[in-house]
């Protein structure tokens, strides 16, 4: 009778520092788990362009990150003429001398791109390193450059390299577009 006291001891006395044991452990991992806070904040890709003009000369062209990631940015530029009340006129427009700046190269089109990824909140260097003059004919008609800017996320690389077609080199600059 006294080994099935003493065993009876044991055992209950085995289960009820089992018991505490396994209460604390929960209780330490449901306090750690309470302690922690995991945000998700979702990728944001925009941009937008910061222009000088005057009236008659371009003399800045730069582009905004306003996203929250790393972002490549491309411009494509597109010039037209434009009555005295602000209608497109039917005059064959041309592209006026862009004289690139550090930091751009030429595709295609009318479009340039920034050779390496830009902070957010950040700013791309000046697209022109000379000022564009924009004619005036006799009539009243104007010519307009009108700039667009398009962002891409910078990670990873087959994102700027699929969608735009662009060469990287090892540094993730732009070496060459299409």
């Amino acid at each position: 009778m006294k080994k099935n006291n003493l065993f009876s001891i044991i055992l209950i006395s085995s289960l009820v520092v089992f018991i505490i044991l396994c209460g604390t452990v929960f209780a330490y991992m449901f306090k750690q788990a309470s302690d922690s806070n995991n945000e998700f904040i979702p990728a944001v890709v925009s941009c937008e362009v910061d222009e000088e003009f005057d009236g008659e000369y371009k003399s800045s062209i730069k582009v905004k990150n306003t996203g929250n990631i790393d972002s490549y940015i491309r411009l494509r530029l597109v010039s037209y003429w434009v009555d005295s009340e602000g209608n497109i006129a039917p005059l064959p427009s041309k592209m006026p001398d862009i004289q690139l700046g550090d930091g751009w190269i030429a595709g295609s089109n009318d479009t340039y791109y920034y050779k390496t990824t830009v902070l957010p909140k950040e700013f791309t260097d000046n697209l022109l390193t000379a000022n564009v003059h924009l004619e005036k004919d006799s009539n009243g008609n104007k010519q307009v450059l009108e700039v667009f800017a398009e962002a891409i996320q910078g990670k990873p690389a087959d994102a700027v390299t699929d969608s735009w077609k662009v060469t990287l080199d090892s540094n993730g600059n732009i070496t060459s577009a299409p």
